[in-house]
């Protein structure tokens, strides 16, 4: 079942009873998740932190495989636990500003229901985040299972740059309420691919400090074997590159001045533009599908990056610029093999 016309229903299966606000509200946002639920939920149970502390919001995405069943025994003794139905909306956006609208932490942190926390995790991000007294805490992330091992962060940093945001667009994160709530900020809703980075870029260019705790993974970011992550879903380049056009928006809109918006501009094509362009990603696309890259591509290109922006990325990468921008497929293709 689809939503129409943007409605939807809720159901509220348990309200908790808290006497105060709890540091932390946990969003999850669940669609079919056997056989990966019970790992995240069997983490949320050791957070290091009490029920009065921490508010758990999961959003029942309309599933059918049984997921429904082991949320209902979830939250069945735990009294800060709140599950939330709906139709399916097909993307994870709206589920998430459902969790949102009914969150009541200090903070909020997404989590995504194939993947997992480490043991009192959220208590250390709560801890450290108090402690800098930062507005978002990005945590060191390990990508596993059918992904790549690799983190963005290796080192806790008190404070760090927009631009060093900006390399992370995915929604765990650890983020004070009050911005979000300030700043009348919600995940776009519909099929909106980066529909996270679109927020994220928002909170990171609004939020007065950033920082990063890396002294131990505190997320596990895991490939779905089955293929049904929502990344793992086929990308439009259209689509895409319209998601790229709002957070360019976002930048433009709200960057201090315009150093930060060439230097973020020039981040948004470095590692959302130019990372298709790898001897292991562009060269195996069928010929329609280079053209649509490089249509799409060049599009944005050529509206975003003018000289100042360029001077910030390398010769190579500048190179392969022009020749996206000229949309010449075999410039492009003999450029990344010497790139390579």
């Amino acid at each position: 079942m689809s939503l129409a016309n943007g409605a939807w229903s809720m159901v509220f299966k348990r309200m908790p009873v808290l006497t105060k606000a709890p540091l932390v509200s946990l969003i999850v946002p669940v669609y079919n998740a056997l056989p990966y639920l019970p790992d995240l939920l069997d983490s949320i149970d050791n957070q290091g932190l009490t029920d009065r502390e921490f508010q758990v919001v999961l959003i029942d995405d309309g599933s059918t495989d049984g997921s429904s069943g082991v949320l209902d025994r979830f939250r069945r003794d735990r009294r800060n636990v709140q599950v939330l139905t709906q139709p399916n909306s097909g993307w994870p956006g709206m589920p998430r500003n459902r969790g949102l609208d009914v969150a009541t932490g200090r903070w909020v942190f997404f989590a995504d229901v194939d993947d997992y926390l480490v043991p009192r995790g959220l208590a250390e991000l709560v801890r450290f985040g108090d402690q800098q007294a930062a507005e978002i805490v990005i945590p060191r992330v390990l990508r596993c299972g059918t992904r790549s091992g690799r983190r963005k962060f290796v080192s806790t940093q008190p404070s760090i740059t927009k631009r060093q945001a900006f390399r992370t667009f995915t929604p765990h994160k650890l983020i004070d309420r009050q911005l979000i709530e300030a700043n009348d900020l919600r995940f776009p809703e519909g099929e909106i691919r980066l529909e996270d980075g679109i927020l994220l870029s928002r909170c990171y260019l609004l939020a007065d400090k950033i920082s990063v705790l890396a002294d131990q993974d505190y997320y596990f970011f895991r490939g779905r074997e089955d293929g049904q992550n929502i990344s793992s879903r086929r990308i439009v380049p259209e689509a895409y590159v319209a998601s790229l056009e709002k957070i360019a928006a976002n930048v433009h809109e709200l960057s201090r001045g315009p150093a930060m918006t060439r230097a973020l501009i020039a981040e948004i094509i470095r590692r959302k533009v130019l990372r298709f362009y790898l001897p292991t990603r562009f060269p195996q696309y069928d010929s329609g599908r280079q053209a649509e890259w490089l249509n799409a591509h060049g599009a944005f290109l050529t509206k975003h990056a003018d000289s100042a922006v360029r001077a910030r990325l390398s010769e190579p990468r500048q190179r392969l610029l022009d020749c996206i921008i000229a949309g010449d497929v075999a410039a492009v293709r003999t450029e990344i093999q010497l790139q390579a």
